[in-house]
């Protein structure tokens, strides 16, 4: 529900709230005073009435009783019946025509009081009874039964009147709140909210233009203040990951110029050596047996410098539909033999109905060559080898599962770094340069390794292919 019809929903409830309360005390009012006026005036009638018969009811005239009776009557609308009784107790005249009520005698008796008033309900509506003594001390009684017809006629007109107040103040209430709101209220929160999502999108450093003298001008400044601290919050944090990535790529090159140096240093050391020996004398000629160490150092050294290459290179996948099914038979056809040479038992349960993706045929090789020769190399005394997959949230997953000896906790952290290894002959570039591959097709590489149970490979690529 929007906040201008919550408004607006509040304003006709208040207002025909209050209209209620005001009908609810007028009509209090208006009954206490109406009746009190009427229980008068009946108390005057009956009071005049009562020295205009007192001689004649004494005398027994039963006649002229009547007729100061019927005079009465003709005068005053709105008494419905007057009656007198005698000395005994007795009806002595009367203005019933169709016959004296039943039990009337009993509906407002004095019992010894000279004034009693009593409401009563009957067919013809709300009556109020008034009866006096014709004499003090004397049992004669004069009754007159006054009608509430026009107190109630004026309540309902009354009743009519609020309600149509109130649906009129309704509905002027309504529309002015309805346009006030607009201007004064909703424009300006529109604002702030169109604003509010601007600061969402990035759009920071602007100003709204709201200028009201309210709660709502002090919210669009601290908006405004909100707006520039943020901006340049934003420029501060941009200028630290500047900072930091410079600071990360050095850290970075010095790690790898690092890792190369080492990598580079034995076979330069041997080579060195031969040199200096050759050099000084010590020897007359280079051996066939020096000369093949220094061509296995020289290739081992343009080994080293080739994996670097390749690592630092990270040129963009040339994508093309990829069957994995193909892949993950090249592969384990390429390492059959260290897998045969060493009884390890290989499983391939990878689904034939495993759907393409987009991806580097040759890099994707790469990538399975590595992970299944660190698992063979994993079991040198033998065990099992198994390869799964499937389609997971838009990605294909290769898993590749070995029952060696796990990767001890203290590297697992560092088992992606370049030129990290545990190998003594290796570069330790080769599960790198893996990451490197998968991360380049938009994918994620990962590992789970419990200590003597085995490690657990998993590569994701998107289905959608690496070029999103």
């Amino acid at each position: 529900m929007k906040l201008r019809t919550k408004i607006i929903l509040l304003t006709a409830g208040v207002v025909a709230g209050l209209g209620v309360l005001v009908a609810v005390s007028i009509k209090d009012v208006v009954i206490s005073s109406f009746r009190s006026e009427l229980e008068k005036r009946a108390e005057s009638i009956s009071l005049n009435l009562s020295d205009r018969i007192a001689n004649l009811v004494l005398l027994g005239d039963y006649f002229m009783t009547q007729n100061a009776i019927n005079e009465v009557l003709s005068k005053e609308k709105d008494i419905i019946y007057i009656f007198v009784t005698d000395e005994s107790g007795n009806m002595f005249a009367h203005s019933f025509t169709g016959g004296i009520p039943q039990d009337i005698l009993s509906w407002n008796p004095l019992n010894g009081k000279a004034r009693a008033v009593q409401l009563l309900d009957t067919e013809k509506g709300y009556i109020r009874d008034i009866g006096v003594r014709v004499f003090d001390g004397m049992a004669p009684e004069l009754h007159i039964g006054i009608s509430e017809k026009r107190l109630t006629a004026t309540l309902h007109k009354i009743r009519n009147i609020i309600i149509f107040l109130t649906i009129f103040v309704t509905i002027i209430s309504t529309v002015t709140v309805f346009y006030m709101s607009r201007f004064f209220i909703i424009k300006p929160m529109s604002k702030l909210v169109e604003f509010a999502q601007s600061l969402a999108r990035g759009d920071l450093g602007k100003r709204i233009q709201v200028e009201s003298m309210d709660e709502i001008g002090e919210l669009s400044c601290a908006f405004d203040k909100l707006s520039v601290e943020l901006r340049d919050s934003r420029e501060k944090r941009e200028e630290a990951f500047r900072h930091m990535h410079q600071t990360e790529k050095l850290s970075s090159l010095g790690q790898l110029s690092g890792g190369l140096a080492h990598e580079l240093k034995n076979p330069i050391t041997t080579l060195k050596m031969l040199f200096q020996n050759y050099k000084l004398k010590r020897v007359s000629s280079i051996t066939d047996e020096d000369m093949e160490i220094i061509l296995d150092e020289i290739e081992n050294i343009d080994d080293i410098l080739t994996k670097f290459l390749g690592f630092a290179k990270q040129e963009r996948p040339a994508l093309a539909e990829t069957n994995m099914n193909d892949i993950i038979r090249r592969v384990l056809s390429l390492s059959s033999f260290n897998i045969q040479n060493q009884d390890i038992k290989v499983y391939n349960d990878l689904p034939e109905s495993l759907s393409s993706v987009n991806a580097d045929r040759s890099l994707m090789e790469q990538v399975f060559l590595n992970l299944i020769m660190n698992s063979v190399e994993a079991m040198p005394d033998g065990g099992e080898l198994r390869i799964s997959g499937g389609l997971m949230n838009g990605f294909l997953e290769v898993k590749i599962a070995d029952t060696g000896g796990g990767i001890p906790d203290n590297i697992k952290s560092m088992l992606f770094d370049p030129f990290f290894t545990t190998k003594d002959k290796g570069t330790g570039l080769g599960l790198s340069i893996a990451y490197n591959i998968v991360r380049a097709h938009k994918g994620d590489i990962g590992f789970e390794s419990i200590n003597q149970k085995g490690t657990v490979f998993t590569v994701r690529i998107p289905t959608g292919g690496g070029n999103e």
